[in-house]
């Protein structure tokens, strides 16, 4: 019968361990809680566990290194240092990020696939844009009930802003048809339109193209494997377009919950409804890696339960307690 407690685990809980696990092998004592964190998960679900999180939520680290803390094609190494080591079928990967390259992420989710054909992603936190795409390529999402997904609507460089593809495309129909009616404005309409290079409309149509393509796709091989093929097609098709589309959400930055993910047909089963042994030991797992990134020099997170690392350090302000 689903749980409906709410996880025993608090935030003062993992600091008093942390204290209390200090060591001259680990001074902070956030290495031995952080991995005992990954035990504890796998032998609860009996899978074994990866990590890719990153400071993106910490504001000095935000501030000080916010493209490093985004997914990118070096992100790769990553991936492949903690899926080498790891004998199974079936993984799950907790992941806490922004978003980043969709290209990156489309080689990722070739890296896992080659390997794994039961994937389920955890999220806790937050999963933005190119890792909701991540997250939408997996067999099925474990959600707690404040974590979010996000719009996939691709962001283009204009000028020193990002701004979604799909409104430079509207801000250009809207244009021609303002000119079709009072030529007369063309002289309003030259300053903005000439910000835009002269192939930028093909290229947006492209990369909303490409994001809706990707998901497609991975819905339609792993997430609705199980059902026929036109239809799994058809239901990842109405994800995507909701997903991609800017008018839907407003804005990229856009909390999209469970309770939204699940009206749209997503494969996404929530934490609070699992044992409680279960619910415990994930919110074991996101305090012990918030405390990480928010109080040492660990800017991003690979890490699986069978011991394979690779942190990436950064310089801030931000020092253990």
């Amino acid at each position: 019968m689903a749980q409906k407690k709410r996880p025993k685990v608090s935030w003062q809980d993992i600091q008093k361990e942390i204290q209390t696990s200090k060591s001259p092998e680990d001074p902070g004592g956030f290495d031995t809680v952080r991995r005992g964190s990954y035990k504890l998960v796998e032998k609860v679900t009996g899978r074994p566990l990866l990590v890719y999180a990153t400071a993106f939520h910490n504001p000095i680290k935000a501030r000080v290194a916010s493209p490093f803390l985004t997914i990118d094609i070096s992100d790769k190494d990553g991936f492949d240092e903690i899926i080498r080591n790891v004998d199974s079928d079936a993984v799950d990967i907790f992941i806490h990020s922004p978003g980043g390259s969709a290209e990156a992420a489309e080689s990722i989710v070739r890296m896992l696939r080659d390997k794994f054909t039961d994937v389920r992603f955890i999220v806790t936190g937050s999963a933005k844009s190119a890792a909701t795409m991540l997250a939408l390529s997996g067999n099925e999402i474990l959600m707690d009930d404040p974590a979010e997904l996000g719009p996939i609507d691709p962001q283009v460089r204009v000028g020193d802003r990002f701004t979604p593809a799909g409104s430079i495309i509207e801000q250009f129909d809207r244009a021609e048809e303002i000119l079709k009616k009072d030529p007369e404005a063309l002289p309003v309409w030259v300053p903005i339109l000439e910000k835009f290079a002269p192939a930028l409309l093909v290229e947006c149509e492209n990369y909303i193209n490409f994001a809706k393509h990707l998901v497609i796709t991975w819905m339609t091989d792993y997430m609705f494997a199980k059902i026929n093929s036109k239809d799994a097609k058809k239901k990842a098709r109405k994800i995507a377009n909701y997903l991609a589309d800017e008018k839907n959400t407003y804005s990229h930055a856009r909390r999209i919950d469970l309770k939204q993910l699940r009206k749209y047909g997503v494969n996404v089963k929530a934490l609070t409804e699992q044992k409680q042994e279960l619910q415990d030991a994930v919110r074991r797992l996101h305090l012990s890696i918030m405390a990480t990134l928010d109080n040492t020099s660990a800017a991003k997170i690979f890490e699986n339960s069978q011991g394979a690392v690779l942190i990436r350090m950064v310089q801030t302000q931000v020092k253990a307690q």
